[in-house]
């Protein structure tokens, strides 16, 4: 055994996951490094910086071409990490909808990653990545689609200025995965809560960077979903509500809203409660949210 070894199991440093395992929480993989978080939208990237223990600190914002951005910040951006790794949330040239019957064998979460057309059959598209989420109740299952060359073309622009992507996500996607998780883990915590709300309504609403999801849920069920990119820009949210009247014209008595944003305090959910007053609606945001949900995938 190389003293090197020796040292890595002394200091933990053994069990810690490898910097470039998808598999492991970012927190874990980079607990003792500084890492970037930069999301990634049609005309504007935002990012943020993590410390050594997860702490998030500078950040900002620019308008324009990424790859314009890039160049500007390209000093900045190294400057905020150890050895270059960045996290990346992508809000444009995506696609979420729902699909029924998806494969949920054994190992079934690699195995798209690597060959998509096992688990997809007919659905599958060359050129595409996936990711997924399925509904332990019912058949349904939210697919995410994002063109490969857009994430290739991604990647080659972080190397030209000496970073490197440990992971690239929908931060949409992993808003609503978040919630998701969030709301049925703490209904699971309490059975008699649990089965209490087998047969209730929620309306899922998830605004991150210009682009809104929306995912109806009934008891069980998740039976309509709309997702759309680039749809609203600051101060103007009418093309928000376009997308949301059909849902919200639905929810019947008893139904609620749940709402989740990249900020606290979105202007959205304002908008939502001044609208729909008789509707009521939990906010499962805060502060930094998209940033903290990138830095604990």
């Amino acid at each position: 055994m190389k003293l090197s070894d020796i040292k890595d199991v002394l200091t933990f440093a053994a069990f810690r996951p490898e910097p470039d395992d998808r598999r492991a929480p970012w927190s874990r993989r980079f607990d003792h490094q500084r890492t970037l978080l930069l999301n990634i939208g049609r005309n504007q990237t935002s990012w943020k910086a993590v410390g050594k223990g997860g702490k998030l600190y500078d950040g900002g914002t620019q308008h324009g071409d990424f790859k314009e951005i890039a160049a500007r910040m390209t000093e900045e951006w190294r400057a905020l990490t150890d050895e270059g790794w960045c996290a990346v949330s992508i809000n444009s040239r995506y696609v979420i909808n729902l699909e029924s019957n998806v494969s949920r064998k054994p190992g079934v979460e690699e195995l798209i990653r690597s060959n998509p057309r096992v688990v997809l059959g007919a659905r599958y598209e060359r050129g595409k990545r996936y990711a997924f989420t399925s509904n332990p109740e019912s058949v349904s299952t939210i697919l995410l689609t994002v063109d490969e060359e857009q994430i290739k073309q991604l990647e080659t622009q972080l190397r030209e200025i000496g970073l490197k992507a440990g992971r690239i996500s929908c931060g949409t996607y992993a808003l609503l995965r978040r919630l998701l998780e969030t709301v049925h883990t703490n209904d699971d915590k309490n059975s008699a809560k649990a089965e209490s709300e087998q047969k209730a309504q929620y309306l899922d609403i998830i605004c991150c960077d210009g682009s809104v999801c929306a995912m109806l849920e009934n008891g069980d069920l998740w039976p309509e979903l709309r997702s759309r990119t680039d749809l609203y820009k600051e101060g103007d949210y009418a093309a928000v509500f376009e997308i949301l009247q059909p849902f919200l014209t639905r929810i019947n008595e008893g139904g609620s809203i749940r709402f989740a944003a990249d900020i606290a305090d979105s202007p959205i959910l304002q908008e939502l409660r001044t609208r729909f007053p008789e509707i009521p609606i939990a906010d499962h945001s805060e502060p930094d949210h998209l940033w903290r949900v990138l830095a604990d995938l």
